[in-house]
């Protein structure tokens, strides 16, 4: 195993999730584990020639650098596919699919605490792609270095970090399949258009963001319908998101306006829009990479160790979390 944090510095300082435990009011704090910041630090297999899919995951307090206080092994694919490669262990799929302490690895007194908080506050659906997203990313990194073309895991579906402008990647982006990619680039360049006439940099960039990650799924199927109501109900998603309809923003649109720009009907770009939302699980006004950040804190909610909600805004003013935390942090 290799850190993934010694291949691809910058994506790992930016992206390896840490939590913030705070105490409650009565000085507690969960299961003896003490008030501050816990760090998901991952490992990947070097052995290009492995499919095992999986992650070491090491826990390290900020406060504790030099102590390992749990190792976790976590996999995120079907248990089908760990049970196909481990027939002769009949619970490690379970395990593994879960989150599992590694008997071969350090452990602490507080490792059963961690890997619960694992289980129940870290392991999400975001998350798991964002590791696997690490895997693909280390492999093609270390491919790179030793000269070897690069080749993507089977049946990936990771989603990059979503891009700060307007421009959207080559169509040679490799994580977008190759039936995809004339696709992408027509919908993208509607999506440039319109962004160039009715919205800002960051609006467009998160148009192109969300049609990436379409054209990256098996489902919706990207080749099926006009690219115009493609990039009309994916404008429309965005809108709704960022309260684009709303006329008091900044920037703000009308749905008038967006069917009248493609000459697509409101009913049918309404109800393609309202499909992307729940096929692709997208979060309503918190969704990271597709909405501002204004509104990321606003509608992101901590989970305090006393099991108080409060909105990320809230729980950084009151001071559970840190002054420079961003809602990033939490993904």
């Amino acid at each position: 195993m290799i850190a993934f944090h010694s291949v691809l510095p910058e994506i790992a300082h930016r992206e390896v999730r840490c939590i913030q435990l705070g105490e409650a009011p009565d000085g507690s704090t969960a299961r003896g584990l003490s008030a501050g910041e816990y760090a998901f630090v991952e490992f990947y297999c070097e052995d290009l020639n492995c499919d095992c899919r999986r992650t070491f995951i090491q826990v390290i307090a900020r406060d504790q650098r030099d102590r390992v206080l749990a190792s976790i092994n976590y996999g995120w694919e079907d248990e089908s596919f760990y049970r196909q490669r481990m027939p002769y262990d009949p619970d490690a799929p379970a395990e593994i699919v879960r989150g599992s302490l590694d008997p071969m690895n350090a452990q602490s007194e507080h490792s059963a605490a961690l890997l619960e908080l694992f289980q129940r506050h870290v392991l999400d659906e975001p998350y798991r792609l964002r590791l696997r997203r690490h895997c693909q990313q280390c492999r093609d990194e270390l491919r790179h270095r030793q000269n070897q073309p690069a080749t993507l895991l089977p049946d990936s579906t990771s989603v990059p970090a979503a891009p700060t402008g307007a421009s959207p990647p080559e169509a040679s982006d490799r994580l977008i399949p190759a039936p995809h990619r004339l696709r992408f680039n027509e919908v993208a360049a509607l999506l440039l258009q319109f962004g160039q006439a009715h919205l800002d940099a960051e609006l467009t960039g998160f148009t192109v963001e969300l049609w990436q990650r379409i054209c990256r799924k098996k489902s919706p199927d990207c080749l099926r319908g006009q690219p115009g109501i493609w990039a009309a109900a994916v404008i429309h998603v965005i809108a709704r998101m960022n309260f684009l309809f709303d006329r008091s923003q900044p920037v703000h649109l009308s749905f008038d306006t967006i069917c009248a720009y493609f000459q697509t009907n409101k009913t049918t770009i309404g109800s393609k829009a309202t499909t992307l939302e729940r096929t692709l699980k997208l979060r309503p006004h918190s969704e990271p990479g597709l909405c501002r950040s204004s509104l990321l804190e606003s509608f992101t909610t901590v989970r305090l160790t006393n099991g108080m909600v409060l909105s990320f805004e809230m729980a950084k003013r009151m001071g559970y979390l840190p002054p420079g935390a961003t809602p990033a942090d939490l993904s």
